[in-house]
């Protein structure tokens, strides 16, 4: 009997692998790699998307093997995006493969108008990856992706090198995936905030130190260069912040190498609601315009301490005022109130007048000088 099963079972396996559908593999030579996508709302009605693609080129694609284009670029305007890359397809002779797409850029334009849209086909397409990373270009997302700084090369695509730790690391960028502008999008109680790329008109630099919150009422608000460092390190993701202190006619630089940040919210009844943060630095003196003596490291923490303090205090009010939330206070309150049955409701009452009050701590460990 276990013959005959066994018989049966080696029968079914083989009608099986007929019906199986071939894996559909083209060699790399028969494929071009697309690492970056820009996409720009146009002022044409019928074709209102313009979209954008940065494809590398083989090495081995390359007449000689060495030297030549390292990129390659096709811009097609369509009524839909997903019109456009198949269009595209047929402006290059290699299969496209979107699996090394690390970089979307976005048009201001479409921040402010039409970003839920745009969203719906890079969430669909299951070939663009959900950990690439999105940023907002200006003057035009056609203009940041095809720029090529001279420090670009073949091995070392210079818009991903800005978000990844493998390459510049800087308080002053912010990385935002495209899972995450996701979650902030639909999320209530967060914001999405992106990264502001800026070409130059030669299309041969590249800046990213500002940012850009986009609520979900379109109320965009741009942060500062020091805005933005001081949005990392209130997130946790201060990677060398630095904090300039000037007292009179003395000023210094403090270098922090490790932070934390702890916040609650407390809403005490017939009271006003509170937000107290709690601030731990440490570092070292970078630079001074004057000799500075170690005996006083404590005196120079505690202006540290309040110029933290009041930057700090001015970032947060503007937040409140502008009605943005970037660091996700509302999410805390819900998840940390379960006895309001609309909790949300209740912290869109509460955050206009919520008061904030912050706690600096700044150890100082030396002025940065050698005896």
């Amino acid at each position: 009997m276990s013959c005959l099963i066994r018989k049966g079972l080696l029968l079914f396996i083989c009608f099986s692998l007929v019906l199986l559908s071939s894996c559909g593999f083209k060699d790399i030579d028969k494929r071009i790699f697309v690492l970056a996508i820009g996409i720009d709302l146009t002022e044409n009605k019928e074709k209102p998307y313009k979209v954008t693609l940065k494809m590398a080129i083989p090495s081995g694609a390359i007449k000689g093997g060495q030297g030549g284009e390292k990129y390659t670029y096709v811009s097609k305007e369509s009524e839909t995006l997903a019109k456009a890359l198949r269009i595209m397809k047929t402006h290059v002779d290699k299969e496209m493969d979107f699996g090394h797409s690390s970089v979307i850029i976005l048009g201001r334009s479409v921040i402010e108008k039409d970003l839920a849209d745009v969203m719906d086909l890079l969430i669909r397409r299951r070939d663009i990856q959900m950990i690439s990373w999105v940023g907002v270009g200006e003057p035009s997302a056609e203009n940041v992706v095809k720029t090529e700084p001279h420090s670009e090369m073949a091995v070392s695509f210079a818009l991903a090198n800005f978000f990844s730790d493998n390459g510049v690391e800087s308080a002053y960028i912010v990385s935002t995936f495209l899972f995450d502008l996701r979650r902030r999008m639909f999320e209530s109680g967060l914001d999405p905030i992106l990264p502001i790329f800026r070409a130059n008109k030669k299309k041969t630099k590249l800046m990213v130190n500002e940012s850009i919150i986009a609520p979900k009422n379109n109320n965009n608000i741009t942060l500062s260069s020091n805005e933005t460092k001081l949005y990392n390190l209130l997130e946790n993701k201060a990677n060398k912040v630095d904090i300039h202190v000037k007292k009179n006619k003395k000023s210094f630089t403090v270098a922090i190498e490790n932070s934390k940040v702890k916040y609650k919210i407390i809403t005490p009844p017939n009271s006003q609601p509170v937000i107290e943060m709690k601030i731990k630095t440490t570092g070292i003196i970078e630079e001074t315009n004057e000799s500075l003596s170690p005996s006083l490291l404590k005196k120079y923490s505690k202006l540290a301490n309040q110029k933290t303090k009041k930057d700090t205090l001015q970032l947060l009010s503007r937040f409140r005022d502008e009605n943005v939330d970037p660091l996700g206070f509302g999410l805390r309150y819900k998840a940390t109130r379960l006895h309001i049955k609309d909790t949300y409701k209740e912290w869109t009452r509460i955050y206009p007048n919520v008061k904030f009050d912050v706690t600096v701590e700044t150890s100082i460990k030396s002025t940065g000088t050698v005896e």
